[in-house]
């Protein structure tokens, strides 16, 4: 009998320092909803440097790229304003990483940050002044419990003739809009070209992209780990995910 294997999934870490040592580090919330959804996560340190990208691909058959409370290193994005929390070692690897999946088709989930290096990776910008350029009800709730910072604040409107409005068609699901959570202070600004708006904000914000032609390239701007189990369009999203990472799209 043939043994099926499930989808080897890899996650790009976070470089921090705790105390006197640097660390490689991963949320939790994206390990277990790999494993949720039928997939063996493995963590990708962001300290290998370009060099073993693809070596790291080839261990894989899908990437995830978290959230953080890092930001991109604005000069990535012709940028040069003040950004107090970079991750530069991320940055080098996710942007390498990006680019290589797309060369090889390998499925690509990005959440958050990762929706915004996918963005950057391909010749986007961002909107660092969310709110103070008018885009308001996008930032992270003021409360310790986590329930409420990753409640769903505000809609986003599904583009007609994309994958999620085909998803949620397929599934009788409402195809117009998908209820989301909101914890970014920045945001797209110009779209990478290419890339394929699947929805927005009511204030124009785009929050979620694809990529054509790719088996599975996706960028949200939302936080779809948060309760993906009792989220109807998260477990379109990670079972789409990881049916592309078996083979079976």
């Amino acid at each position: 009998m043939k043994r099926v294997f499930p989808p080897v999934i890899g996650l790009v870490t976070c470089s921090k320092q705790v105390k006197r040592y640097a660390v490689q580090v991963a949320n939790e919330w994206y390990i277990d909803v790999v494993k949720r959804f039928g997939g063996l996560p493995i963590l990708l340190p962001s300290s290998v440097g370009s060099v073993q990208i693809r070596e790291l691909l080839r261990l894989c058959d899908g990437i995830l790229f978290p959230g953080s409370h890092s930001n991109i290193e604005p000069r990535r994005y012709g940028a040069n304003h003040h950004e107090p929390y970079l991750d530069k070692i991320r940055d080098d690897v996710a942007i390498d990483l990006i680019r290589a999946a797309i060369d090889t088709d390998k499925p690509c989930l990005g959440i958050c940050r990762g929706f915004q290096e996918m963005n950057v990776a391909l010749g986007g910008t961002l909107n660092p002044f969310l709110l103070q350029t008018g885009y308001e009800g996008h930032g992270e709730a003021d409360s310790n419990d986590f329930s409420e910072v990753y409640a769903p604040s505000h809609s986003v409107w599904v583009e007609k003739q994309g994958l999620f409005s085909q998803w949620l068609e397929d599934t009788n699901l409402d195809s117009t809009r998908i209820e989301v959570n909101s914890l970014h202070d920045q945001g797209i600004e110009r779209l990478a070209p290419g890339l394929l708006v699947e929805a927005k904000a009511s204030d124009g914000l785009v929050e979620a992209f694809s990529l054509p032609d790719q088996k599975y390239f996706i960028g949200v701007q939302w936080h779809p780990e948060w309760n993906a189990i009792h989220n109807s369009f998260s477990q379109l999203l990670f079972r789409h995910f990881m049916m592309a990472a078996s083979n079976q799209e």
